[in-house]
């Protein structure tokens, strides 16, 4: 056969499930006459429940029947699709926290950084990254915007910096709300526990699972 890529020679390289596969000779890809694909999954609620509950990527596969690429795809494609609502509230109280977690392996360390309303309970913002000046702004910025009150934070040495001080507050037992939602947050992501193999492979795949516990558990009002 023609290289589909290239249209070069290609040779025969093996078999995948009675499949024979082929290989160009000069660019290497690998590929096949014909393919079998997976009809659509229309039931998106589902995956997104699944996600929800703390199935993991391989978990989903299982239990959809459809490849884990697959998975993998349809929750970049659902979180993309996303809006964001506009917040019209003012004068109200926030506070802001930090939930450490790892991409690609124990070493690298990453954080999801956000923000909700003390009242509510809705996220305003939220950041994926490293716990540094620039995305701890990006969620400080969008509380701002909206004429906070107070807001509350930790100890961190970041937030004097980023805060007025005459809203800003630093007092343990006014940050509980955002730390029980820390702990829900990590009982029901599988790749936010403290002790689990079950960690992202990458940033934006954590940042789509957050996206979409987030958003369509109603906690989000706005994503960074």
């Amino acid at each position: 056969m023609r290289c589909k890529y290239c249209n070069n020679k290609c040779v025969k390289k093996g078999k995948i499930n009675g499949k024979q596969r082929y290989q160009c000779k000069e660019c290497k890809r690998t590929q096949q006459l014909s393919y079998i694909y997976n009809k659509k999954v229309k039931d998106e609620k589902f995956l997104t429940m699944l996600n929800n509950e703390g199935v993991g990527i391989s978990s989903i596969s299982r239990l959809m029947n459809i490849p884990k690429t697959t998975v993998q795809r349809l929750i970049q494609k659902i979180s993309k699709e996303l809006k964001p609502c506009e917040i019209e509230e003012s004068d109200q109280l926030y506070e802001i926290d930090e939930i450490k977690t790892f991409v690609g392996n124990k070493k690298n360390e990453s954080w999801v950084i956000y923000g909700i309303n003390k009242l509510t309970g809705k996220a305003i913002s939220f950041c994926i990254g490293r716990r540094n000046k620039e995305n701890i702004k990006k969620v400080v910025d969008a509380i701002l915007n909206l004429n906070p009150q107070k807001i509350f934070t930790d100890g961190l040495n970041v937030y004097p910096g980023l805060i007025p001080k005459k809203i800003h507050r630093v007092f343990v037992y006014n940050t509980n709300k955002i730390e029980r939602f820390n702990l829900n947050f990590r009982t029901h992501l599988k790749r936010l526990c403290r002790k689990t193999i079950c960690f992202s492979r990458s940033e934006e795949m954590l940042y789509n699972c957050v996206n979409l516990y987030m958003t369509k558990n109603n906690n989000l009002v706005f994503g960074e």
